[in-house]
């Protein structure tokens, strides 16, 4: 036992790591004072949305970024992913992972498609090419992968197989902006990619996102869609949404551009320092990382075994809490058993259901101290050395 863990962990009645709560997120972003020029303006000139001059910016710097020829920026990435499946025209059904966030699943609901869940890969848990070569059946009109924290899915088998049975692929990019694929910026791939700029990004402006595609059709349509369906002569060409982007994202998205990078280099340092702070600790593992990716650590996740570690990940969870850090069981309960898709309840998806009881997000920001990454070890190193007393206070069963 290290020195660092003899101390008891505050759910012992120990005093906390950290003084003040640790939160999940904390996102950076632009100082007042660079993008006061702009917001000025916005306000003085009243241009504060549709398509005005600051979005058309952003937009044009986002299509250099992820060398995509046609970007869309949108209001959020649900209403990005709507529209982009709109815009293919579907009918059927969608092949979907279970592990990811709710919006995935929700946008293929709200087109009128029915998501069919497929197995992810136990060690990048991204979309399982085999699973989804598994769940495609006549009824299936398109194939809707997910980059799960940061790591890209396995873009050049789940394109062969889109191709092979003549379905588009679209992409929820919203983990990976500034992840790369073979070399290559996520966002050039599949019929579209859609990414996310929530405020719990890499790279986030408040709440927006952006549609990528290779193909000027799509990009027509969710051009056209996401104001009205109104091509700008007040005669709605078909039902489309208010989906655009307000001015004051676009200013902060492109202040936030100068920052991305070395943002991603933080993050990326950040996780080699909790690997290795961590990796030490029996029962806990970390996502693999493929080498042709590039990854921008979205999210830093540890998978809890609990036979090794000596408290399941809930027991973690509930300890950490005490430490004051907020972690997050990020995706559990998987989409396939939510109530929103009770239906699917009995399908079974191994590796999903495994990742999901066992997977514990930590705090993981842009900008962190040694002291604070360095706490966040001693919390969980702490917790582990005194896993049979958290056990014995907590109520819970002897590890299995």
């Amino acid at each position: 036992m290290s020195v660092a863990s003899e101390r008891r962990p505050a759910v012992l009645g120990g005093r906390p790591v950290f003084e003040q709560p640790l939160g999940i997120v904390a996102p950076r972003l632009p100082v007042l004072e660079e993008i006061a020029g702009p917001v000025s303006e916005a306000l003085h000139t009243g241009a504060m949305t549709n398509n005005s001059r600051n979005v058309r910016e952003f937009e044009n710097a986002l299509a250099e970024r992820l060398q995509a020829p046609y970007v869309l920026a949108v209001c959020n990435a649900t209403l990005g992913l709507m529209l982009a499946l709109k815009a293919l025209g579907l009918s059927g059904e969608v092949v979907v992972p279970s592990f990811t966030f709710s919006a995935t699943a929700h946008a293929v609901e709200w087109c009128g498609l029915k998501p069919v869940f497929a197995d992810i890969l136990p060690d990048t848990f991204t979309l399982d090419p085999r699973a989804v070569e598994a769940a495609i059946t006549p009824q299936t009109c398109a194939i809707l992968a997910v980059h799960i924290y940061g790591h890209p899915c396995e873009i050049d088998e789940l394109q062969a197989t889109a191709r092979s049975h003549g379905l588009p692929l679209v992409i929820d990019s919203a983990h990976a902006f500034g992840s790369r694929y073979r070399g290559q910026p996520v966002g050039g791939f599949g019929d579209a990619e859609v990414f996310s700029f929530h405020a719990t990004k890499v790279f986030p402006v408040g709440e927006g996102g952006c549609v990528a595609t290779r193909r000027a059709d799509v990009a027509d349509y969710v051009a056209l869609a996401r104001k009205f369906g109104d091509p700008g002569d007040e005669n709605t060409r078909f039902a489309g949404l208010n989906a655009k982007m307000q001015e004051f994202s676009a200013i902060v998205g492109l202040a936030g551009l100068r920052m991305i990078e070395q943002h991603i280099e933080n993050r990326q340092g950040y996780a080699a320092q909790l690997k290795e702070g961590l990796g030490s600790i029996p029962g806990l593992s970390f996502q693999a990382i493929r080498p042709y990716v590039v990854m921008n650590y979205q999210n830093f996740a540890v998978l809890v075994d609990e036979t090794e570690f000596g408290l399941s990940r809930d027991g973690l969870f509930t300890a950490l809490r005490a430490e004051n850090i907020a972690a997050r069981k990020y995706f559990h309960p998987p989409l396939h058993k939510h109530d929103a898709y009770i239906e699917h309840h009995d399908i079974g998806l191994p590796h999903t259901e495994r990742v999901a009881n066992s997977v514990l997000c930590l705090p993981f920001h842009s900008e962190m101290s040694s002291d604070v990454l360095g706490g966040l070890c001693v919390a969980i190193e702490r917790i582990h050395a005194h896993a049979p007393a958290v056990r014995r206070a907590a109520g819970l069963p002897e590890a299995v």
